[in-house]
């Protein structure tokens, strides 16, 4: 492939960004301590350290300069020191501890099983985190007088007649996630006592608390008496086939669980992001309908402590909230995607009076500030990294779902509208300056576009130009197609599939937003399930067409695709059913629907999205299954496949590559051993931008 100059952003530049986390508030509203990572591509690691941000003077210090990865902050109740995870020491990711008026950071737990996940508990005695543990009956008899903090080997394990050997065992589902083999571990909510230095296993089940996939950022949460703890578990005996994520509450007696837990979910559905407000008397916690629908809109759910009875909130608010926050005992602030963006709203139990702050703007998350009637939040766009931002805390307004008015009649009128939605943003103050890394490169707006998909329902996508844009020339445009199927492209500034690097080729880049997409209301989400080259394909082409119609600097015949996962299905099912592209790309995607069905580990997923299994419903599996369609592949294919990726299996990637060497068309492999479903190392991820973009470019330019 050719090498290409670059305008616009580079992917040096792009490694060069630091990447902002969320802030944590402290408890005065003086301070907020957030995670910093900087991709390192020397030494192929991404670094990651912990900064302190002081609210009343804006300044900025790093709080852990030295070894190790630092991440999880979690403030003690008075604010005079953080708990954080680290890798300083010498054995592996453990909790410390860091007084801020000055001295050295203290080392709470050792051993096995790692720590993620602190939460302080209000009387500043314990800490509640999560640990890996072993849950083997072979492993519990071999080792039952042993040191329990010695790592245990693979053997031991697995109970294996020979020490060395590497084999692994499972006799159940779910035996491997994402990227790992989970080995016979589950993840245990502990508790341990900052005085004595002990430690307790308050989950000691063979289930995983807080769940291994569903979970929210946020799924343990203390009392406020410190006297008991809300978790999430799935107690349901095969995992892979159940979203039933649980919320439990567990009394305490010190450091050890007192008596059984009680749960409070009221359905087989997803449960997560539990909360006790503020008084202690209700347990607030997001909470799905559907069970076995990984992809439902959330809703909140209050338990009353003393009536033990269960109140709904937000039914009919087209929208799923991703997380909230308290602003008193009775009302809430949390972020929701909205029209392809993230809007932040409040909402009263109460009054159930919800109000929207913010609209047409990336907001990541959301975190009040104690004594201040203002909100930290992370904010994005497609030309702008995560930023930590001060934002006023306003009543809003009504909240809004529906397509806005000057775009349905724009569409009405002419078949497609142009333009960026309306923006509200109240007062805000961007304190955080990572986009000092892009201050010499040239970086356009992400343009919204609206079109007609299938049956007339509006379509919304992104039109992103090159650097040194000139309408009156021709450009070819790079189409990308984004993974799930429920999820969406944003405003944002991602970093595995960033828009403005795509167009630093000289390309145009859209990307667009079909049925099934999260955030334009759940009968949209709903409408992929069943139809997955139906309407959304419709969708998909039907969005095109008008985008290169009213937009005639767009060259019809130079155009190449791109997508992952649900994106690199798509891509496989338009190597079948279309000769319009000049290239495409594929990465983990879906070529065999029956197979895959067999080797993913959430069988809930299938099993929701074609109503069962092969054995079930094979029909479903072969109405859109794109190894059906190998006789009319004709389109020059890259193919990209992860070989630990768990989710969409290395067999999808190897088959669809042989389909396309068997059928004589132009293909080419490129497989990473050591990663998963996501390309996450820097080097990489260098490799994977410059063959994209290689074998793209070399047939659109």
């Amino acid at each position: 492939m050719k090498k290409r100059s670059t305008r616009g952003l580079s992917f040096e530049t792009l490694m060069s960004v630091e990447r902002v986390g969320a802030p944590a508030v402290s408890p005065d509203g003086r301070y907020a301590v957030y995670v910093v990572s900087q991709p390192k591509l020397a030494d192929n690691k991404i670094h990651r350290t912990l900064f302190r941000l002081d609210l009343d003077t804006d300044e900025v210090a790093e709080l852990t300069p030295g070894p190790g990865e630092h991440s999880d902050p979690a403030w003690s109740p008075d604010g005079t020191e953080i708990a954080f995870v680290s890798t300083r020491g010498n054995d592996g990711a453990q909790l410390w501890t860091l007084r801020l008026d000055g001295g050295e950071a203290r080392q709470i737990t050792s051993g096995y099983g790692g720590v993620s996940s602190p939460v302080w508990s209000p009387d500043g005695t314990r800490i509640a985190f999560v640990r890996s543990v072993v849950v083997s009956p072979d492993f519990a008899a071999k080792r039952s007088k042993d040191d329990p903090s010695k790592a245990p080997t693979n053997a031991e394990i697995h109970g294996l007649a020979h020490p060395k050997s590497s084999a692994k065992i499972t006799n159940g589902l779910l035996f491997r996630h994402w990227d790992e083999w989970r080995n016979r571990h589950r993840k245990h909510v502990h508790v341990v006592d900052l005085k004595s230095g002990r430690m307790a296993d308050l989950t000691p089940f063979d289930c995983d608390a807080p769940p291994v996939s569903l979970g929210s950022g946020c799924d343990i949460a203390w009392s406020p008496r410190s006297d008991e703890i809300a978790y999430v578990m799935n107690p349901d005996e095969v995992v892979a086939r159940s979203t039933n994520n649980c919320v439990f509450i567990q009394k305490l007696g010190g450091i050890k669980p007192k008596g059984e837990p009680l749960c409070i979910s009221t359905s087989d559905a997803c449960d997560t992001h539990p909360k006790f407000s503020p008084d202690g008397r209700h347990v607030f916690y997001l909470a799905m309908d559907v069970p076995v629908y990984e992809a439902d809109r959330n809703r909140v759910k209050v338990y009353d402590r003393s009536s033990r009875e269960t109140s709904v909130h937000l039914e009919s608010f087209d929208r799923s909230p991703q997380g909230f926050e308290f602003l008193s005992d009775s009302e809430i602030v949390f972020v929701a995607q909205d029209l392809g963006r993230q809007s932040v709203y409040r909402y009263d139990s109460s009054s159930r009076t919800l109000r929207q702050l913010t609209s047409g703007v990336m907001i990541g998350s959301v975190a009040p500030v104690p004594g201040r009637p203002e909100l930290l939040v992370t904010v994005q766009s497609t030309n702008m990294p995560a930023e930590i931002a001060r934002m006023q805390l306003t009543e809003g307004r009504a909240p809004s779902v529906d397509t806005p008015e000057p775009v349905k009649a724009e569409l009405a009128k002419k078949g497609w509208s142009l333009g960026t939605p309306e923006r509200i943003v109240p007062e805000i103050e961007i304190l955080t300056d990572s986009r000092r890394a892009l201050a010499k490169t040239t970086l356009q707006d992400a343009v919204d576009f609206w079109a007609p998909g299938a049956g007339g329902t509006p379509i919304h996508g992104y039109l992103i130009h090159p650097a040194g844009f000139d309408p009156k020339r021709k450009y070819p445009l790079v189409f990308l197609i984004h993974g799930g199927p429920q999820s969406a492209f944003g405003d944002d500034f991602h970093y595995r599939w960033n828009a403005q690097h795509f167009a630093s080729q000289g390309a145009c880049v859209a990307f667009v937003n079909p049925r099934g997409s999260t955030g334009y209301g759940q009968k949209f989400t709903d409408q992929i399930s069943g139809d997955w080259g139906g309407r959304c394909y419709d969708d998909i082409m039907n969005w095109l067409d008008a985008l290169l119609a009213a937009n005639r600097y767009l060259d019809p015949k130079r155009i190449a695709a791109a997508g992952a996962s649900f994106g690199g299905f798509m891509i496989n099912w338009i190597c079948g059913h279309s000769d319009r592209f000049r290239a495409l790309v594929s990465h983990d995607g879906i070529f065999n629907a029956e197979t895959m069905a067999y080797t993913t580990e959430e069988l809930w997923f299938d099993e929701h999205e074609h109503g069962g299994l092969p054995h079930e419903n094979r029909k479903a599996f072969q109405k859109f299954s794109p190894h059906l369609h190998v006789s009319n592949f004709k389109t020059p294919t890259l193919v990209v496949q992860g070989g630990k990726d768990y989710r969409c299996p290395e067999s999808e990637g190897i088959g669809m590559y042989t389909a396309l060497q068997v059928m004589g068309v132009e293909s080419r492999f490129l497989f990473f051993p050591d990663e998963g479903h996501w390309v996450m190392q820097p080097a990489n991820s260098q490799v994977w931008y410059d063959e994209v973009l290689g074998w793209m470019m070399d047939r659109i330019s």
